[in-house]
């Protein structure tokens, strides 16, 4: 309280504070060059991702939604088309990546969880191509937990205790001898977290001239006045620890500080400090000051120094909600010291819902309206999405969750773990409020660092925006020379799709807006200008950004609080119980029945057989070893096909294979003869003149398709009949694989974007509904996909499930001026 009486007292001596843009005193040469300076920075994408909830079993789906915005007022974005999320392992591998299309920057789909995953910590990562310029750390990254916690403490947590970390970090950067400071404190454990601290602070002669306290997980702060000649240690203790000693950072004799208060609800003010030694040399010299807020500039001020302190009163209606960063320059254009602080307007959405009555039953319809209006009470039309989980089974920790409001203003700008984000936004008060200041104070801004953005104002751009999929490669001669003007055609059955286009100089290729499933197959046709197909395709595969490592498993578990640790771990528990008891209760015990039999001989394995009437459900199978040694596939399949033959070999020796039933001359799809059949080449189908083109060493089987019963299934895509043909993947007979190259032509198994599934919501008023099993999920409702009319009015509906407890209705959204809203709810199941 001391520091603050005194630093209110020096607010007397109030220099006048100008606006860069209503005052042309501060239109200077270097305020309008710095302005400029974060203009050219280009705009900043960030993405959050609404989940269904925190933690998951195995078997289970991970719910989401994709909020993608831009710029300082967090508008949604129209910059990029393309969204990629990734499921990654406690080992930093990857599980699945999917691929979103966005649509003015919102996206859902889901993850499904396989039995098979190991239990442990997980984490989801979200990025669109144009954030990999900014690098992996502005990437949407969020820890959830699937499968139970591990309820053994490894033997070294056990039987060591290290001292925690303890930083130092003087407001605005640097302390100055003979300028009281603030300093702000964080304590870290082994594990990575904050840990509460006391101490002393001591100078080089054992004299103590400052105590202090963390207040909040390992955080806290105090105030002292260095002296020249000193030096100065803090001597810390820890319950149940030993004192140790760390050094402060050294003061200097010559620089400036930059405080703020930001206590008041509407006002900040800040404090330029000097000593006698810098106002003696510098006096009248010129010092500026820039706010900005994701690059744009709200605040600035033109001083010069004559006095010890300068200091200003500045509304904070001015600047968005979020982190602004306050910069002080030498006149020379140099930063000098840096302070950010979080700017909590009341500018979030109010998202009001229809209360329930206190109870309700398993199985009982649900409706829940929605009303939404900004902070000027305005109808707002907005996207939101809504998730409705039993709260007694999933345990949500309120204080550490991820939501639509600490992401996009708070963990998504600063450096480092936040712990317990929402802490900082649930509930707040003067307490929650003081505390994210002294945050502010220990953590870096990471997204605008003056000095580079000095050197070089344009950065370089790496990685483009995608508003759609595109596939490039290559076309070369077999000896590699570049084939310019090459003719390419892009051909997807599936899909119904025929592209075509021609290369460039450099033989390069590319097609773009590409609007495909996941894992399409796809076949690429090349021929030169002259028709000769005598030509090698390549495609340009896809660079994902590599994965970091997040830390050990037991580094990793640490994030989550005791109380969650154990409320999860008894879920898991709950959860295997409740398996385990259904399968009593609605299976049924078969007594033992001995059967005997003759065994018959082993068909033929054809899991990797892409026929889609099953696997060996054809007219006839030929196994590859029945055409081993042939140079032409056709040549041995002539003998061997029932009702199958070959036209004579055209001007390429390429021969065509049609059903004999048909009669005639082969009419190859002119409509005066039958038609050829095709050739499905691991589930590309492909006309039938390229059967000779493959190798029959590399082939595994081949199944005939010749009856109106196998061929209905393919329809038009095989109206003269099929060989299916399925190649060896490298566990059969694989010395034998050759890996012959196919001139002018290319099967390749895209990734395209993913098929979202529905979430499935029974309706318990339908007779058959309600006598199917028992629905246990956690998760009872998902709906991604609300919108609010002009009067900012929705609603859904949905059944209670058949669990009881508590259960949490969670609304998320953004309207289309960029404002945030949130709101929970939670009602009794009986």
């Amino acid at each position: 309280m001391i520091f603050k009486a005194n630093f209110f007292l020096l607010l007397v001596i109030i220099l006048l504070s100008v606006d860069l843009t209503t005052t042309a005193q501060t239109d200077s040469a270097f305020l309008t060059h710095a302005t400029n300076t974060l203009k050219n920075q280009p705009a900043t994408e960030k993405v959050y991702l609404h989940l269904d909830k925190q933690n998951y079993s195995f078997g289970d789906t991970i719910w989401y939604k994709a909020y993608t915005v831009i710029g300082e007022h967090h508008q949604l974005s129209a910059l990029s088309g393309v969204l990629y999320v990734e499921l990654i392992s406690p080992k930093d591998s990857l599980v699945t990546r999917q691929i979103l299309p966005l649509i003015s920057g919102i996206g859902w789909s889901d993850i499904p969880l396989s039995h098979t995953l190991k239990q442990g910590n997980y984490h989801i990562r979200a990025y669109t191509n144009w954030m990999r310029n900014a690098g992996p750390d502005y990437f949407y990254n969020q820890n959830i937990r699937i499968g139970g916690i591990p309820t053994e403490t490894s033997p070294q947590k056990q039987t060591t205790q290290a001292s925690p970390d303890v930083q130092f970090f003087p407001e605005g950067g640097a302390l100055v001898n003979g300028v009281r400071s603030r300093v702000a404190i964080k304590a870290v454990n082994g594990e990575g977290f904050g840990q509460d601290i006391k101490g002393v602070i001591e100078d080089n002669q054992g004299n103590i001239v400052a105590d202090f306290a963390s207040r909040h997980l390992g955080m806290g702060v105090f105030a002292f006045t260095p002296q020249s000649g000193k030096t100065y240690k803090a001597k810390v203790s820890g319950s149940g620890e030993a004192g140790f000693f760390v050094d402060l950072p050294k003061a200097l004799d010559e620089g400036y500080t930059l405080a703020i208060n930001n206590s008041l609800p509407d006002s900040i003010y800040l404090k330029v400090a000097v000593n006698e030694k810098v106002l003696a040399q510098q006096k009248d010299s010129t010092f500026y000051i820039i706010a900005q807020n994701s690059g744009k500039v709200y605040y600035t001020s033109e001083a010069k120094l004559d006095g010890l302190v300068y200091a200003a009163k500045v509304e904070k209606g001015r600047f968005p909600s979020g982190i602004t960063q306050f910069t002080l320059f030498s006149q020379h254009g140099e930063p000098l010291a840096e302070r950010i602080v979080f700017i909590q307007n009341n500018d979030t959405l109010k998202v009001n819902l229809a209360a329930l009555p206190s109870n309700q039953t398993t199985r009982q319809a649900v409706k829940l309206n929605i009303v939404t209006k900004d902070n000027n009470n305005n109808s707002v039309t907005g996207s939101f999405s809504v998730a409705v989980v039993n709260d007694s089974l999933v345990k949500t920790d309120e204080q550490a969750e991820s939501t639509i409001t600490n992401n996009f203003l708070l963990t998504s700008e600063v450096k480092g773990y936040i712990e317990q984000p929402n802490y900082y936004f649930n509930n707040t008060n003067d307490n929650t409020r003081e505390d994210l200041d002294i945050l502010m104070l220990t953590q870096g801004y990471r997204r605008f660092d003056w000095k580079q953005m000095q050197k070089n104002n344009i950065p370089t751009i790496t990685y483009l925006p995608e508003k759609s999929l595109e596939l490039s490669g290559t076309i070369k001669t077999p000896s590699g020379k570049p084939i310019p003007n090459g003719k390419v055609n892009l051909i997807v059955t599936k899909d119904n799709l025929l592209r075509d286009t021609t290369t460039d100089a450099n033989g390069d290729f590319k097609f773009t807006d590409l609007y495909l499933s996941d894992t399409a197959s796809l076949v690429l046709k090349a021929r030169k200008v002259n028709n000769d197909d005598h030509a090698i395709i390549s495609i340009k595969q896809a660079d994902y950004p590599g994965i970091t490592s997040r830390g050990t498993e037991d580094t990793i578990a640490a994030q989550l609080q005791p109380q969650a640790l154990a409320a999860m771990q008894k879920k898991f528990t709950d959860y295997q119980a409740d398996q385990k008891q259904d399968f009593t209760k609605n299976g049924i015990l078969l007594k033992q029945v001995n059967i005997r039999g003759n065994r018959p001989p082993k068909p033929p394995e054809l899991i990797h057989s892409d026929n889609l009437n099953g696997p060996g459900h054809a007219d006839q199978v030929i196994m590859g070893d029945q055409i081993n040694g042939c140079v032409n596939i056709s040549d041995c399949l002539q003998a061997r096909l029932l009702g199958v033959l070959f036209s004579p070999p055209n001007k390429w020796g390429e021969r065509i294979p049609y059903l004999a039933r048909t009669g005639g001359r082969l009419g190859q799809g002119s409509g005066h003869g039958p038609p050829a059949m095709v050739i499905i080449v691991d589930g590309i189908i492909m006309d039938g003149l390229h059967l000779d083109e493959l190798n029959a060493a590399d082939v595994y089987s081949i199944e005939v398709l010749r009856s109106a019963a196998f061929l209905t299934i393919y329809g038009s895509n095989a109206p003269g009949g099929a060989l299916v043909i399925t190649m060896k993947r490298g566990g059969e007979d694989a010395k034998s694989l050759t890996a012959k190259p196919l001139y002018g032509l290319l099967a390749y198994q895209f990734n395209g974007y993913y098929k979202a599934k529905t979430f499935y919501t029974p309706k318990y008023t339908d007779p058959k509904t309600s006598a199917q099993q028992p629905d246990l999920r956690s998760t009872i409702y998902w709906n991604p996909n609300i919108i609010t009319d002009k009067d900012g009015k929705a609603s859904f509906e949905y059944f209670n499930n058949d669990t009881k407890g508590i259960y949490r209705v969670v609304v998320e959204g953004i309207d289309d001026n960029g404002n945030l809203g949130r709101q929970v709810f939670k009602y009794k199941v009986e």
